[in-house]
């Protein structure tokens, strides 16, 4: 019986220190970007709901909204569109090109990029769907910062800083949650060089589906303005 005990609490003991069980996993940096980049080995297209918060620290205010957001791959060419709601604003990053466009005031503002410009937004705007561990690693100075669980899920946390000064001007730091079962981020954090930061969580998120070409089509009617 004291032998019987004994291995019980035991047992208890290696439960308590680890709830998660002997299965849980905890990943270094290497092993987080090394999943990632066996990620963007197949990564062709995405669509996700997106719920975003932008916080201004200086007026303590918080704006909140939400939508989606469509990617997908055509070679080397990758195609961006992101639908928010309340305001209604529409962005699409495609063929060297940012268009965004604002329905309710019947406006466009086009930014075509230039050379090389085109992959930096990219960078920017998809930062850890399906991007190499090399592209990464050749736009920011990336750390591991360790493990949270969002909404049920276990992720790896990675701060991003980035490299080139310009970028850095614009925000100091991106915060990734990587869902440790699908290596992509379930959330974002963007924080400013004044500290205002947005947060974007990602839900019913679907990889390497259809999706198609009219998608990406902003069907702006013929009287919209479009400033250049």
């Amino acid at each position: 019986m004291k032998k019987i005990a004994c291995l019980f609490w035991a047992l208890l003991c290696l439960l308590l220190l680890d709830p998660l069980g002997a299965s849980a996993q905890s990943y270094n940096l290497d092993q987080v970007l090394g999943k990632m980049n066996e990620v963007g080995k197949t990564f062709q297209s995405m669509t996700a709901n997106m719920d975003r918060s932008k916080t201004t620290l200086i007026v303590n205010d918080t704006v909140i909204d939400k939508g989606v957001i469509y990617v997908a791959r055509r070679g080397k060419d990758t195609r961006i569109k992101i639908e928010l709601k309340d305001p209604e604003q529409k962005m699409l990053l495609d063929k060297g090109k940012i268009t965004l466009y604002f329905p309710k005031l019947k406006q466009a503002q086009e930014h075509v990029l230039a050379q090389g410009q085109s992959k930096s937004a990219e960078a920017a705007l998809l930062v850890g769907f399906g991007q190499s561990s090399d592209s990464i690693k050749n736009f920011y100075h990336v750390t591991l910062i360790g493990e949270e669980t969002i909404d049920g899920k276990k992720t790896s946390v990675i701060e991003l800083k980035p490299k080139d000064p310009k970028a850095a001007a614009q925000f100091t730091a991106i915060r990734l949650w990587m869902d440790q079962t699908r290596w992509i981020p379930v959330q974002t954090k963007t924080t400013e060089g004044s500290g205002d930061y947005m947060v974007i969580k990602f839900s019913n998120i679907k990889t390497n589906t259809k999706v198609s070409d009219s998608v990406f089509n902003l069907n702006m009617p013929k009287d919209v303005q479009i400033v250049r």
